[in-house]
């Protein structure tokens, strides 16, 4: 499912070279006691993390419980989503009350897109959002991370799955790894416009 929904993903949204990430996944896998689904961890390798037309962010992978000056990670975004997910966690004793989701992107509306994780084989999980604006405040779709991408660009869902439109129906988006908006907003460079940045050399006060 993953990789050919992958490979029709790169021909919409090609990637960048040597721009992926090289990542330990055995180590992600005791972390969060699962695997993590095929297509995102060849995202990953073929991407790495990083902005789709300054619209969406799909997070680097990270421990649960991690401790990070990066507040747009997985261990974070996760723990953001779970603190909301319908049933509500159980109180103390009255069962795990364990949120079978796990977070991979963010929407410029502060949608949280996760999976929802209660299949044993993680290439089988559906998506599942966290609206921040939609009319439910969590919906599932069938189909996996490089799926529902694909499908948001194309406009193939019933109406936009994300509180903001910016990439419903595009069908050429743009993306950048992380290193490289870090690197063009460093030398002053708007990543988005190719333009100077005219907060480049802003200060604010505290």
């Amino acid at each position: 499912m993953g990789w050919s929904a992958l490979g029709l993903l790169k021909r919409i949204m090609p990637p960048e070279s040597g721009v992926g990430a090289d990542i330990n996944w055995a180590d992600l896998r005791r972390a969060w006691g699962t695997s993590l689904p095929s297509d995102y961890m060849a995202f990953m390798a073929g991407y790495g993390a990083g902005e789709i037309s300054d619209a969406f962010s799909i997070v680097c992978p990270q421990k649960p419980g991690a401790t990070s000056s990066d507040m747009s990670g997985m261990a974070y975004e996760t723990a953001n989503a779970r603190g909301l997910w319908k049933p509500a966690p159980a109180p103390s004793g009255a069962g795990t009350g364990k949120a079978p989701v796990i977070a991979w992107g963010v929407s410029a509306g502060a949608d949280i897109v996760c999976w929802l994780t209660e299949n044993s084989d993680p290439n089988q999980w559906p998506v599942t959002v966290l609206g921040r604006h939609t009319k439910a405040l969590w919906k599932t779709y069938d189909c996996g991370m490089a799926e529902f991408l694909r499908r948001l660009f194309h406009a193939e869902f019933d109406e936009s799955p994300l509180s903001d439109d910016t990439l419903w129906g595009n069908t050429s988006p743009q993306f950048l790894n992380y290193r490289q908006v870090e690197r063009l907003r460093e030398a002053g460079v708007d990543p988005w416009t190719g333009e100077p940045d005219p907060y480049a050399d802003a200060m604010f006060d505290d």
